[in-house]
C-alpha cells in the first residue's frame, strides 16, 4: 500500500504539475471547443437553447476523455518505456502492475476533472442548470466510459516511435470523435458513418452521459458497450503480453 501511495505521488506530481501537455489536452483544448462552438452554433433557443448547451457539454467531456487517454496517457506510457523506467519497473518485485494502475487512476482523476471543469464553465458561461444528483451521475458515467479509452491509449503506446504515435492518434481520436457525433449531430453524417459511429466507445459513453445529464432512462446496451470494449481491450493487452513473454523465452533458449 506504500509503495502505491508513492507511486500515486510521483506520478500525480509529474503528471498534473510538471506537464502542461497533459493538462492542455485533457482540460483546455475540449473548454476552448465547448466555449467556441457554443458561440457560434447557436442555432435555438429557450429552452432547446439550453438542451443544446448540456448536449455539447455532454459531447466536450466525452471528447476529454478520449484525447486526454491518446494525446496524453499513450504519449506518457512511451516515454516512460523509451526512458528505461518501465524495463526497470519490470525486474523489481512488484513489476510494473503498480505502475500502470497509478496511471489508470491519474487517467480517472482527469476525466472527473474535466467534467467538473467542462460543467463549471457550463453553468458560469451559459447558465446550465442540473440538479446535484445529474451531476453525480454525470461524472460517475464520465468515469466508467474512460476506462476502455484508457486502455485503448494502452495499446497506442506501444506503437515504437513518438512521431509514428502522433499519427495514430490523429488518425484515432478525429475520426471517432466526428463518427460519433461529438462534434456535429449523428444524423449530419451518412448513413454508413453512423452505422460505423454507433459501434464506437466513445457513442457508448456520449449516450451514457447524455442519459445522466437529461434525466433519462438508463439503457443496458449502453453499459455493455463500454463493458464490451473494456473486456476486448483487456484481452487484446494479456494476449500481446503472453505473445511478447512466449517469444522472450524462445529467444533466450535458443
Amino acid at each position: 500500500m506504500k509503495a502505491f501511495r508513492k507511486q500515486l505521488e510521483f506520478d500525480g506530481k509529474r503528471l498534473f504539475l510538471r506537464n502542461f501537455s497533459f493538462l492542455f489536452f485533457s482540460l483546455l483544448m475540449p473548454v476552448g471547443f465547448y466555449l467556441l462552438f457554443t458561440r457560434i452554433m447557436l442555432v435555438a433557443s429557450g429552452s432547446e437553447l439550453q438542451q443544446f448547451y448540456i448536449q455539447y457539454m455532454v459531447s466536450m467531456i466525452t471528447y476529454s476523455g478520449l484525447i486526454s487517454s491518446f494525446f496524453s496517457i499513450a504519449t506518457i506510457l512511451q516515454h516512460d518505456r523509451d526512458q528505461g523506467l518501465t524495463e526497470l519497473l519490470k525486474r523489481t518485485p512488484k513489476g510494473e502492475t503498480v505502475y500502470l494502475i497509478s496511471i489508470g487512476f491519474w487517467g480517472l482523476v482527469m476525466g472527473a476533472a474535466a467534467a467538473l471543469v467542462i460543467g463549471i464553465i457550463a453553468v458560469t458561461v451559459n447558465h446550465v442548470g442540473l440538479s446535484f444528483t445529474r451531476w453525480a451521475a454525470l461524472i460517475g458515467a464520465s468515469l466508467l466510459g474512460q476506462l476502455p479509452l484508457i486502455l485503448l491509449g494502452r495499446l497506442a503506446s506501444q506503437v515504437k516511435r513518438p512521431e509514428t504515435l502522433s499519427l495514430v492518434c490523429n488518425l484515432i481520436v478525429f475520426p471517432m470523435a466526428v463518427a460519433t457525433g461529438l462534434w456535429w449531430p449523428l444524423n449530419m453524417l451518412p448513413v454508413w458513418v453512423q452505422h460505423v459511429g454507433k459501434l464506437l466507445p466513445t457513442y457508448f459513453t456520449n449516450q451514457l452521459l447524455g442519459k445522466a445529464a437529461f434525466g433519462g432512462k438508463l439503457e443496458l446496451n449502453l453499459i455493455t458497450g463500454i463493458g464490451s470494449w473494456f473486456l476486448i481491450s483487456l484481452a487484446i493487452i494479456f494476449v500481446k503480453n503472453w505473445i511478447i513473454r512466449k517469444w522472450r523465452k524462445r529467444v533466450e533458449t535458443v
